[in-house]
């Protein structure tokens, strides 16, 4: 993390920037941000039935983004499933939630649209290839191993028979979203506008900071990108992310330092919206948690309790 920071000028980054500029880029952040309530709104919609507020297609995705950097492990999930259990009685701690087919449908688009970029700019990048290539080979190991999970759970009360049994559920809860059509094609939809608007982002905050290309390579960038950003192991993945961004865009031809400017900026707008929105929308709920005047520390204690 601290290597990553050091290696930029901030105020000269800020510098190259004119209050226009960083009107639009701001503007694109907080539409990003919407495309992932509008993906949230469309799986509660179509799958539980559910129809969340018109605001918090922006103000829930704001308060996950928060809670990231709150907690060091899944924090944005785990606050989705909080509050939807407390402020509108949806248990998805019961079944397995939409999360594995919103993760099915993105792996499935990079897959398919990322190899027939990956051929039609073309790259000619071997980490490229051999990334969406392990991708898509993870994706058919995922179903393989799906449909090899025992069909009845072992008669024991073991480690062993709690993970079947997890499994199981995880099979069953799968295979009955993927028979909603409507389900998947929404959120196939949803998830590619998403994409589009995230590439726009970075495509457009690099050309501002005078990094120039085509759309279409930033556009199978940020496929891949939606993928390997998955791991986290600090809390925001401060610094990890940048350096995967910069690896990722130098695999693309561009110069690692282009990849990590692109990442902090794009992570100082989603800092930005997520103190000036999701920071207020967060203490505007709170009467919806119980947590009396605990304040922020005593929510964040529930939260980790909520995978419990």
């Amino acid at each position: 993390m601290t290597f990553t920071y050091r290696e930029v000028d901030f105020n000269h980054l800020l510098s190259q920037i004119s209050t226009t500029d960083l009107s639009w880029l701001l503007l694109l952040g907080l539409g990003f941000h919407l495309s992932f309530g509008v993906i949230m709104w469309v799986g509660f919609w179509l799958h539980y039935k559910l129809k969340v507020k018109p605001v918090e297609i922006l103000t829930l995705p704001l308060m996950m983004h928060l809670f990231l950097y709150l907690m060091p492990m899944k924090g944005g999930m785990l606050f989705q499933v909080f509050y939807s259990k407390h402020k509108y009685k949806l248990d998805l701690g019961k079944g397995f939630s939409l999360g594995m087919t919103v993760f099915f449908s993105s792996v499935l688009l990079t897959v398919f649209l990322g190899i027939g970029l990956l051929y039609l700019i073309p790259i000619e990048s071997i980490e490229l290839k051999m990334t969406l290539w392990l991708i898509g080979l993870g994706f058919l190991g995922m179903l393989v191993g799906i449909n090899l999970i025992p069909k009845n759970l072992p008669r024991s009360n073991g480690i062993f028979a709690k993970i079947v049994g997890f499994l199981m559920n995880v099979r069953l809860q799968l295979a009955e979203q993927l028979k909603n059509w409507k389900l998947l094609i929404g959120l196939l939809t949803t998830t590619f506008v998403s994409v589009i608007v995230q590439a726009i982002l970075f495509w457009q905050t690099g050309e501002i900071l005078g990094i120039h290309s085509s759309f279409l390579p930033v556009l199978l960038i940020v496929l891949i990108l939606r993928i390997v950003l998955l791991v986290r192991l600090l809390p925001g993945n401060l610094g990890i992310q940048e350096i995967m961004i910069g690896a990722t865009f130098a695999a693309a031809g561009f110069e690692l330092q282009d990849g990590l400017i692109i990442g902090i900026m794009t992570r100082l707008i989603s800092v930005f919206w997520s103190a000036v929105i999701g920071l207020p929308a967060l203490y505007s709920n709170l009467k919806y948690f119980h947590i009396g005047n605990d304040g922020l520390s005593k929510l964040i204690s529930k939260v980790s309790r909520s995978k419990e």
